[in-house]
């Protein structure tokens, strides 16, 4: 019996066995986890997979979680903190205490869109509308019927607000009063004047931050424009594109040409416009009689002081669409050649006015 139990010890000191160490699973060296690793089963190892995803999870950056009062966070925090809200929830922060007020109104915020508009004429009590869009595409609006609040509110997302566009169509005259006298920048890469006269269109346009790339003003009888004193401003005289709707005069066509010939205008400028009045296509070829390169029916090119650029005038007309006249003004290159030129009026006059259905008219 003695002999067997020395035999069997001999044999078990001979045998290769895994070595047993003495330390945690993450002090090992990667080399021993792998050598682990392959000899266990399948379950055994979706465990450890969970362990390592546990173990990289932990070393994450994260935003911190602050176990502590908001009234007792450092403003540095707070302020991290406001930049994430959506913008309905920074207005109810912003109604708290004045301290976070001054913290959310030091805050931009970026929206696709902004609109100020009146509620439907017919409806028994008018109001204002604010109208703001994300650019997640979340939509917040509030209905306005105090013009002083309105007032106030317009305001404060004029002050915090980055918009890519924004629309102004004001009917009450408080407001009309409020965005004249707005002290502030408006931020926005394109703005729209919805039937608003020369005042309130020259009053935001000299508040506008530099960079605007697009103008759009829409007329009427009781709201055509002062060319004159639009033409002064700074941002219409370096927007790349703007288009004035239904106006009633024959002079705008002249009048930009002419402010562009005096500022040098870049190539590639260009100003439409809708007049509901005949002449301004002659009227234009009158005041530059001197300056014609070319001259047909539907264009006349004429040269400008700068030798690199011509200013090309376009005609197009919708048939059986009324008495508007539809034109085009672009900076062109003097290399441009006129087989070059765009015959398809449809598309450009369409972007002017999108009530004009393609299938429903000819272009001329």
């Amino acid at each position: 019996m003695s002999s067997d139990i020395d035999k069997l010890a001999e044999k078990t000191a001979n045998l290769s066995i895994d070595p047993v160490y003495d330390t945690n699973w993450c002090d090992m060296p990667a080399e021993i986890k792998l050598e682990c690793i392959g000899k266990m089963k399948f379950k055994e190892r979706m465990s450890s997979d969970i362990e390592h995803l546990t173990d990289t999870t932990e070393k994450l950056a994260i935003d911190p979680v602050y176990d502590t009062n908001w009234c007792d966070m450092p403003d540095d925090i707070k302020l991290e903190c406001i930049r994430k809200l959506e913008f309905k929830e920074r207005c109810s922060l912003r109604c708290t205490a004045k301290a976070e007020k001054s913290l959310v109104d030091s805050q931009k915020i970026e929206f696709f869109r902004g609109d100020v508009y009146k509620t439907n004429a017919f409806q028994f009590y008018e109001s204002e509308i604010v109208s703001l869009t994300k650019m997640n595409g979340k939509e917040f609006s509030i209905k306005l019927e105090n013009p002083q609040e309105a007032l106030k509110f317009l305001n404060h997302i004029l002050k915090i607000g980055v918009f890519e566009h924004f629309i102004i169509s004001p009917e009450n005259a408080t407001v009309r009063q409020g965005l004249i006298n707005y002290p502030g920048i408006i931020s926005s890469k394109t703005i729209k004047f919805n039937f608003c006269g020369t005042e309130i269109v020259v009053a935001v346009l000299q508040k506008m931050k530099h960079g605007v790339e697009f103008i759009s003003m829409y007329c009427s009888e009781e709201f055509d424009h002062d060319f004159d004193k639009i033409l002064e401003i700074l941002q219409i005289q370096n927007v790349p594109y703007w288009f004035c709707n239904y106006y009633h005069k024959t002079d705008s066509l002249h009048k930009v040409a002419r402010m562009w010939i005096d500022t040098q205008a870049k190539v590639g400028f260009t100003f439409q416009v809708s007049v509901y009045k005949k002449g301004s296509f002659e009227e234009f070829s009158e005041h530059f009689t001197d300056r014609i390169v070319s001259k047909n029916e539907k264009r006349v090119r004429i040269r400008t002081n700068n030798p690199d650029c011509h200013i090309l005038l376009e005609r197009g007309t919708v048939r059986y669409y009324g008495y508007i006249e539809f034109f085009r003004l672009l900076v062109i290159s003097v290399k441009m050649k006129e087989s070059e030129y765009d015959d398809n009026c449809k598309e450009w006059i369409m972007d002017m006015d999108p009530t004009i259905r393609c299938d429903s008219y000819d272009f001329l």
